[in-house]
């Protein structure tokens, strides 16, 4: 495995952090310092923490096991759409829908509705309805496809999610820790990283950073491939 460095980490931005003012207190371990009133981010340790999250995520993918991936802020949310797809694996780019883990049995309805209309669609057997009733019906499709598209081949809660900002995505955090599924997440300084198992001190706001984080996981993933 190609282990990630110090020096690739401050060259993709992952050291700067937010205000003093904004950090959380399970973080402190790992500030580095505060300059101007921002808080920089130890990248030795941040380089520790992402190598030992690769090893972990390679051996779930290893096992034959399922990576969510999760990050819905604008400007990630198609690098995180594309990792996933690069890698075959499940994602949410548009919103975290309430229930998506712990009340899978009635997302599980929705995700096979969704293939029930597609498969419709495709095999012609909607042209029997009036055009009205078409374009309600590929309503209903583009909503689905929009909340459920991106895990329509889960057909089982994941083994292991990868999330960007912990605390943006604090719902799926708590689902996740409901159901006692590992989560890697890149956090800033202003995330809480208790009840995450493999956090990732980093600057989650920056593309550059996200970018570099997201890569190197698609990387490692695909030569074990």
């Amino acid at each position: 495995m190609n282990i990630i460095t110090k020096e690739e980490l401050a060259k993709a931005g992952l050291q700067y952090g937010y205000s003093r003012t904004r950090r959380h207190p399970s973080v402190k371990p790992f500030i580095e310092g505060n300059h101007n009133g921002v808080d920089f981010i130890n990248l030795d340790s941040t380089a520790e923490q992402l190598n030992d999250a690769i090893t972990f995520l390679k051996s779930v993918q290893g096992a034959g096991k399922v990576i969510l991936f999760v990050g819905v802020k604008p400007e990630i949310r198609q690098m995180v759409k594309e990792v996933a797809l690069s890698l075959n694996a499940p994602y949410v780019a548009e919103r975290f829908i309430g229930g998506t883990l712990t009340n899978f049995p009635q997302i599980k309805k929705r995700i096979e509705k969704l293939h029930d209309l597609l498969k419709k669609k495709e095999t012609g057997e909607l042209a029997v309805y009036t055009k009205k009733e078409q374009l309600l019906i590929q309503r209903d499709i583009d909503r689905l496809d929009r909340d459920f598209g991106g895990i329509s081949s889960l057909t089982n809660i994941p083994s292991a999610i990868v999330m960007i900002d912990s605390r943006h995505e604090d719902m799926c955090v708590k689902e996740a820790k409901i159901l006692h599924i590992p989560v890697v997440a890149l956090c800033n300084t202003d995330c809480t990283i208790e009840g995450i198992e493999y956090p990732i001190l980093g600057n989650d706001g920056s593309v550059s950073s996200v970018r570099f984080v997201l890569e190197s996981i698609k990387n490692a993933l695909q030569i074990e491939a």
